[in-house]
């Protein structure tokens, strides 16, 4: 009896779930079958190597090898290789604030892809709008302040008048007074600071110091203005204060802004990226958990966007109590990255799973028709790792895909 369909049938069956041990000698079949076993091994070459350049596409591979020019079955994945290369070419052009890039390809990816980086330019451009301003601002008050050093009693700043031997205050006026008042050691501090000041060419000098307050934590940002005059016959030092702080704060509160998610108040994707960069360069020994919200388009979709966004924030607050030291960045959508410096991954997957459990558990959905969930993939780093950021994440992905898998299947037999 003739073996043949057997023999092409075991090679075809080990091709797929043996590969390595895959192996047809045309040789050996009858003289009919050697054009169609020619054939079935060169399927099988494409497919292998169809399959594995899927592989390396899944992690994120793109510099891998490429399956043959004859290879037709790979054909739409290096055509998918060929847009991610650009694409990841566009995104590190956005990283280097060149907005203009756009995606022309990939349906609703381009349209969000669009909107996201003319969003990012619009807000870019707007912060740096605000801080000009406020640049602006503070620059023509200080100029402000030069030119109305000799006008002491017509200034509603801070004024002291010191005896330059003996310390001795020979003059507040009302504003001056009050801090004086308020803040007990406030003006030792400021004699203390402009003493450092060299006079040596009796020229008027203008320093500016932060001056922080022990009591109360207050931090406190001046712009002082040293000058000398005669004072009723004493040599004596003037000292004109402005108060910057809530124009600092204004422009530490924007710079803030720039790194952090407007719904949930987390770090957005920019600071969790930035933070990632400088722990590998500083080869610290860390975690990545990259997390994804389950069923999120369910809940948009029945529910309501409202009801998301909540979903979204309590999320976010679970994870914040991961640890004190934790990185907790939303990296869009229903997407989160956490990174803990010092931890390895056992110890992160058990916290992981803690969380997961409290987020089960939240108050909020208790009496809705839904549970919240989140999947979850962690990559370990430690001080010798030689994978760069995009591996790392690629890796955390790949797992949280796997857990999200996991999931599913839990919630079909459940």
């Amino acid at each position: 009896m003739d073996n043949t369909p057997n023999t092409l049938f075991e090679y075809l069956r080990k091709a797929i779930y043996d590969p390595e041990n895959a192996s047809l000698n045309v040789d050996d079949l009858p003289e009919q079958f050697h054009d169609f076993a020619e054939g079935l091994k060169y399927y099988v070459q494409c497919v292998s190597e169809t399959s594995s350049f899927a592989a390396a596409l899944s992690k994120g591979t793109l510099d891998g090898s490429i399956p043959s020019r004859g290879n037709e079955i790979a054909a739409p994945l290096k055509s998918l290789h060929a847009s991610l290369r650009h694409l990841t070419w566009q995104a590190q052009r956005i990283a280097l604030g060149d907005y203009n890039q756009r995606v022309a390809f990939m349906g609703d990816f381009a349209d969000a892809f669009n909107k996201m980086v003319t969003q990012l330019a619009e807000r870019e451009q707007s912060l740096e709008d605000k801080i000009k301003q406020i640049e602006e601002k503070t620059s023509s008050l200080e100029q402000s302040t030069l030119l109305l050093i000799k006008l002491i009693h017509y200034i509603p700043q801070q004024i002291f008048v010191i005896n330059r031997c003996t310390r001795k205050v020979l003059l507040t006026n009302d504003i001056a007074l009050n801090e004086v008042n308020k803040f007990p050691g406030y003006l030792e501090k400021i004699i203390e600071l402009m003493s450092g000041c060299d006079d040596s060419d009796n020229s008027d000098n203008i320093n500016e110091f932060d001056i922080m307050f022990e009591h109360g934590g207050i931090k406190r940002f001046f712009i002082i203005n040293k000058f000398f005059l005669e004072w009723l016959t004493e040599d004596a030092e003037v000292y004109m204060i402005h108060d910057v702080s809530e124009t600092r704060r204004e422009i530490a509160d924007l710079e803030t802004h720039a790194y952090r998610d407007e719904l949930t108040n987390l770090y957005n994707r920019a600071y969790g990226m930035m933070t990632l960069d400088l722990w590998l360069h500083e080869k610290k020994r860390f975690i990545l958990v990259f997390v994804d919200l389950d069923r999120l388009k369910y809940i948009n979709d029945i529910h309501g966007h409202r009801e998301g966004d909540v979903y979204i924030i309590r999320a976010g607050e679970h994870l914040k109590a991961f640890s004190d030291d934790s990185v907790v960045c939303r990296i869009g959508g229903d997407e989160f990255m956490l990174l803990a410096p010092d931890l390895g991954f056992d110890t992160a997957f058990h916290k992981m799973n803690d969380l997961v459990v409290n987020l089960r558990n939240d108050e909020y959905q208790h009496d809705k028709d839904y549970v919240y969930n989140m999947s979850f993939g962690i990559a370990a780093v430690d001080i010798d790792n030689k994978m760069s950021a995009a591996d790392i994440l690629a890796a955390a992905d790949l797992r949280m895909y796997e857990d999200k898998q996991r999931n599913k299947r839990k919630m079909k037999l459940s």
